[in-house]
């Protein structure tokens, strides 16, 4: 662990992949952060091998900005292993991530430094705004819309119940973006796990809950979530979410955590199975692959079954009318 750590700086860490249209907006809003007085301000930009001219462009505008700094991977290793490059590169005190087709308002950094330092927090996150690529600035709903007002105090097994199979579609907590004290991780220069491209954040926010760290969910502060059509990649999504599946099952397993946050990890594990399971099943009949197809009765017979049943529902739409179905 770096121990030079400098309290008065802070990091925005922007991994970026073939993002050449919207790397400039996220940038630019980075930059245009409001420190508090005393607060120095530094955004790293990682490129992780992009093939398109977004690295170009990150490195245009680092000649203009003595704040930027333009990083680039040998080889692509994903959003883990860049945002951890750029932390080993940095004794920023606090960091926060943000995607490359992302923007920040002005001052939404200040507000999240001052509630983590007022009420001593080792990390906070706000409630994102999602808006579309047509109208990026135009919100559509917060991330959460039923989160009640104020702030929330985030416990392990809170967080991981609201990652998934929650009442409105892509409101996981796992969405967030949190503002860190380094000092408060045990790996403050390497905290992600370099091996995931898939639930990154959901390992690392748990994994730090489950340390006691002590953190807060508060109202938006001016982090626009854009969401655009045909964005998210399921290229690798079967695996992905066994990895996850590998992960809440073992993080079930820790000494001494509360029997609430062990359900609720046993509880996640048993979901990604089920997600795992209905990817591999989609990958291997794509691929035409009949050994990943039958892969995916491989992960429980919980996870079976709801395959079978997903099937099922499948072959009943294309043998019977639409409207004679009912979910």
């Amino acid at each position: 662990m770096r121990q030079n750590l400098d309290p008065s700086k802070v990091a925005i860490v922007i991994p970026l992949y073939n993002d050449e249209p919207h790397i400039e907006r996220a940038i630019l809003s980075a930059l245009k952060q409001e420190c508090p007085c005393g607060i120095s301000l530094e955004v790293i930009v990682v490129d992780d091998c992009s093939t398109d001219s977004g690295y170009e462009i990150a490195k245009s505008l680092e000649d203009v900005h003595p704040n930027l700094r333009v990083l680039k991977q040998s080889i692509n290793q994903g959003p883990s292993a860049a945002r951890n490059l750029a932390l080993s590169q940095t004794d920023a005190g606090w960091f926060t991530p943000q995607d490359s087709d992302d923007i920040v308002l002005p001052d939404r950094l200040s507000k999240l430094l001052a509630t983590a330092i007022e009420n001593n927090l080792d990390w906070v996150a706000d409630n994102l705004l999602i808006s579309q690529e047509a109208s990026p600035q135009s919100i559509e709903r917060n991330l959460w819309p039923e989160k009640p007002d104020g702030p929330i105090p985030l416990t392990a097994e809170f967080f991981v119940e609201r990652s998934f199979e929650v009442e409105t579609p892509r409101s996981e907590l796992g969405f967030i973006k949190p503002l860190f004290n380094r000092l408060a991780m045990k790996d403050g220069d390497s905290p992600y796990l370099n091996e995931l491209r898939f639930g990154e954040d959901f390992e690392l926010y748990t994994r730090l809950l489950l340390d006691g760290t002590k953190a807060w969910l508060i109202d938006p502060c001016g982090y626009y979530l854009v969401q655009r059509a045909g964005s998210a990649s399921h290229s690798q999504a079967g695996r992905d979410h066994r990895r996850l599946a590998a992960i809440s099952a073992r993080m079930s397993k820790r000494p001494g955590i509360s029997p609430d946050a062990k359900s609720a990890l046993k509880a996640h594990a048993a979901y990604s199975q089920r997600e795992a399971a209905i990817w591999a099943w989609m990958d291997g009949v794509r691929q035409r692959d009949i050994s990943l197809t039958l892969s995916a009765f491989s992960f429980s017979v919980d996870a079976s079954l709801n395959l079978l049943g997903t099937i099922m529902k499948q072959v009943l739409r294309k043998l019977l009318p639409a409207r004679s179905i009912t979910e």
